[in-house]
């Protein structure tokens, strides 16, 4: 049986949550395990620095990874780039299983890594360019994070139930049990089809108009069909008319008339400041900081742990919800400030003498702020940079911008316990973590336009300069009506005239 319509696009989106199932699990695997005996001995009881290394490295090869889809990502297309990367994380899982030495460890994680990155850098690529109905686009995008908050929890409560087994088990079968989501990620994609944006930007217009007529569940000389491969058409051809390729200078000062390289360093830095909030430090070392930082039992350390990605999880999918009832400037500045004010009194408590009152209200703001995190600045960053990327360009612009979360979550997984366990810096580590969640507010504020109810193609109509907004291509993504500064008159006409179960011409 052929899917279509709704049915297709929900098949992408169960694809996508099992490959971002897979980047949760091994954030989250290893943080409930790294203190128990059977992992200490099987790793050689390394220190500090090597624990670090072992943890991190997989953020620095998901970095390599996005990397890799920079530069390759338009060559194989979306579906091609997420099966390839499960089935290197099957490797890197393998490896990682049997490990008798943290440098085999480490061999393995970084392969994950490298497997990570390329899913990361396309799974919302992939889910976004499915999506029919423009008020569905940002929730399909929320869940990809959501099912990564939910890989976590998963991992955190099977750690949990591990600490009452006593072999190598505890800390293997947790490790080993990756290759389930990655297998059930491949089952899922493989029989899917590209997706029409990437087709059409590769001139295949056949194949992409068949899986546009199946994504519509209508025939392609159907109005709103047309009309959707007029906007992409339009789209790549607005992007064509801008001659020069990026420029370095114009990622500090745009001048280009698409703005593409302003629209690539917003989302890398949207996506770098959220992980530079702290997310990273608390989930991989959520265990070490009740048991060591917070003074907890090993056995309530590990239960917290569990029940906080259980928390993320929750308000990830809550979010994903209520998704597009606000904006998404709304979602982050609301966030940015909940966050900051957490951030501000968890830090103020660790300063205090230790005492179990202290502890027990650190532990509180702890979970107060990954509750505000989890719908906000968690799925909502990944959401707006898949939006504002420019077809042509989508692989490399969003590749880079997840590329800054590795980049600055492998920072904080590195750097953070060292600084933490240094006694002249200690509680202050969380200084630097405070100081992103409150610069995040005026930065959305004065550099992030608006998204919510435009297609991906209007939103080209958003960033391009003044001499663009004229021609024949922007008034026909404009739908013929004029080009404003926020579009809000032409996403409420075009509102008023979609079809049932669809947004017109806005996939």
């Amino acid at each position: 049986m052929v899917l279509k319509g709704n049915a297709l696009y929900v098949r992408a989106l169960i694809g996508g949550s099992l490959g971002f199932v897979t980047f949760g699990w091994d954030a989250g695997v290893l943080g409930g395990v790294l203190l128990t005996n059977e992992f200490q001995s099987a790793m050689g009881f390394p220190d500090t620095n090597t624990i670090s290394m072992i943890t991190s490295i997989f953020l620095l090869a998901s970095w390599l990874g996005c990397m890799i889809i920079s530069i390759f990502g338009m060559k194989l297309g979306r579906r091609q780039w997420i099966i390839y990367g499960c089935l290197v994380q099957v490797v890197g899982t393998i490896i990682s299983a049997t490990s008798y030495s943290s440098g085999q460890m480490i061999a393995g994680r970084t392969l994950i890594g490298v497997g990570n990155g390329f899913l990361t850098s396309m799974i919302p690529i992939y889910v976004a360019e499915m999506a029919v109905a423009v008020n569905k686009r940002g929730q399909g995008v929320n869940m990809m994070i959501a099912a990564a908050s939910l890989g976590t929890a998963l991992a955190y409560w099977v750690d949990f139930g591990m600490v009452f087994a006593s072999s190598q088990a505890v800390w293997r079968f947790p490790v080993a049990f990756q290759v389930v989501w990655a297998f059930a990620t491949v089952a899922v994609i493989y029989p899917m089809p590209d997706t029409p944006r990437w087709l059409y930007a590769k001139d295949r217009t056949t194949d992409a108009d068949v899986v546009l007529e199946r994504l519509y569940d209508k025939a392609i000389t159907e109005g709103v069909v047309q009309e959707a491969k007029q906007d992409i058409h339009a789209s790549l051809e607005l992007e064509r008319t801008e001659s020069d390729s990026l420029r370095i200078k114009d990622f500090f000062w745009d001048t280009s008339a698409m703005q593409t390289a302003r629209r690539i360093r917003t989302g890398m830095i949207l996506i770098g400041v959220a992980y530079l909030m702290g997310i990273d430090m608390i989930f991989y070392y959520t265990s070490t900081i009740f048991q060591v930082y917070i003074g907890l039992s090993p056995l309530t350390a590990s239960g917290l742990a569990a029940a906080a990605t259980t928390v993320l999880a929750t308000t990830n999918y809550i979010g994903s919800y209520y998704m597009e009832k606000l904006g998404r400037r709304t979602w982050l500045i609301g966030g940015a400030i909940g966050q900051s004010i957490f951030m501000l009194v968890f830090t103020v408590l660790l300063s205090q003498p230790s005492s179990s009152q202290v502890g027990a209200a650190a532990a509180a703001m702890l979970f107060g702020w990954i509750a505000v995190f989890g719908p906000t600045w968690g799925p909502v960053t990944y959401v707006y940079s898949t939006e504002i990327m420019p077809l042509r360009y989508r692989h490399i612009g969003f590749s880079l911008s997840v590329s800054c979360q590795w980049i600055a979550a492998f920072l904080t997984v590195y750097a953070g316990p060292i600084a933490i366990a240094d006694t002249s810096v200690g509680w202050r580590t969380w200084i630097w973590f405070l100081v992103f969640n409150v610069i995040a507010i005026p930065y959305v504020y004065f550099c992030c336009p608006e998204t919510r109810g435009h297609s991906l193609e209007q939103i080209d109509l958003l960033f391009i300069s003044d001499s663009l907004k004229d021609t024949d291509l922007a008034q026909t993504l404009a739908h013929n009506r004029p080009v404003t500064g926020d579009l809000e008159t032409t996403t409420k006409a075009e509102d008023a005239n979609s079809v049932p179960g669809t947004e017109k011409g806005s996939i």
